[in-house]
């Protein structure tokens, strides 16, 4: 009888959990086979036909939810999977990916020690924030936000913030603060430029928009997270990163390569506008908010978050520098 492979003893450790549907390109994940991955995938999916979404190193589990709620249920019902790696990544079936850049995020994270990561996003790419683009002759940029769509996150954070997902599973809102819910979040989230993807599907097209008609609003859940916190962030914050030369840069230095470098990449994007504000915001505040570190965010009394203990606890005393 041959063994479930969810039994058995891990060799790799890291998970890439994707969640997909009959259109989803997970297949580009795994193409090349010359590659020796770090990292299982398995599919939580929501496809129609299951023939699409088959097993690959763990069984597939169909689940037809939202993205959040079903991923908060795939955890609460597999915990082991937590506790089994050390790093999990929630990639969406739209990006092209390779087996070697996933690799390469998961090294990175852990050189790094990075809570939370995501790959940058090429020109090529569907965006919805432009600071997101790969900006070349960056390794990875220290940032307060970070996408839903490709998270990466350490297993012991992934497990604390379950209970968000389960009350806000649309997603809208939660990247705006899981930079920063960490205890002293500094150095802690990164945008890296090291390891490119390309999101492949025109904004709010996906099958998750159409359950908007049944009731559920996410604008609602943005407006109920952020006002759920004292001392949320005013817009995305750079504030230092590492040069693919190994190089690591402070707060203004980020800045002004960053907005320079968007400057040009944008242009090359499908949000030309949008990504020369955002590089003309990134060039003024690196004069602006020149000593700018972020801190953790603080949950209001009484609401969720404070209920569920996200946000609660003050930052430790001693400051965490990046990684030299």
């Amino acid at each position: 009888m041959q063994q479930d492979p969810s039994l058995r003893p891990p060799t790799r450790r890291f998970l890439v959990l994707g969640r997909c549907g009959d259109k989803s390109l997970h297949k580009s994940w795994t193409a090349d086979t010359s590659v020796r991955r770090n990292w299982d995938l398995q599919l939580n999916s929501y496809a129609k036909d299951p023939a699409n979404c088959p097993d690959e190193d763990l069984p597939t589990v169909f689940d037809h939810g939202t993205k959040w709620d079903s991923i908060a249920r795939h955890f609460r019902a597999r915990p082991e999977l937590l506790d089994r790696y050390d790093y999990i990544m929630l990639p969406d079936d739209d990006l092209l990916m390779k087996a070697g850049d996933i690799n390469r995020l998961f090294e990175i994270a852990v050189a790094y020690d990075l809570t939370i990561a995501q790959p940058a996003m090429t020109p090529e790419s569907y965006i919805s924030y432009p600071i997101l683009l790969r900006i070349p002759g960056f390794r990875l940029r220290y940032s307060t936000f970070l996408e839903s769509m490709a998270c990466c996150l350490k297993s012991c954070y992934l497990r604390r913030l379950l209970p968000m997902f389960e009350r806000h599973f649309t997603g809208w809102g939660t990247d705006l603060v899981w930079a920063t819910l960490m205890e002293d979040p500094a150095y802690r989230a990164a945008i890296v430029d090291a390891v490119p993807m390309t999101h492949t599907r025109p904004l709010y097209s996906g099958p998750l928009y159409s359950s908007y008609a049944e009731g559920i609003d996410p604008r609602e859940e943005i407006h109920k997270i952020s006002s759920s916190f004292e001392n949320m962030p005013h817009g995305m914050q750079i504030y230092g990163g590492y040069l693919a030369n190994g190089w690591r840069v402070g707060p203004v230095a980020a800045r002004l390569l960053n907005g320079a470098g968007l400057l040009a990449v944008g242009m090359r994007s499908k949000k030309r506008m949008a990504a020369a504000r955002s590089s003309a915001g990134l060039l003024l505040r690196a004069f602006t908010q020149a000593s700018y570190r972020p801190e953790q965010l603080r949950a209001r009394p009484g609401t969720d978050m404070a209920r569920i203990g996200l946000g609660m606890r003050r930052p430790q005393q001693v400051q965490r520098s990046p990684r030299t």
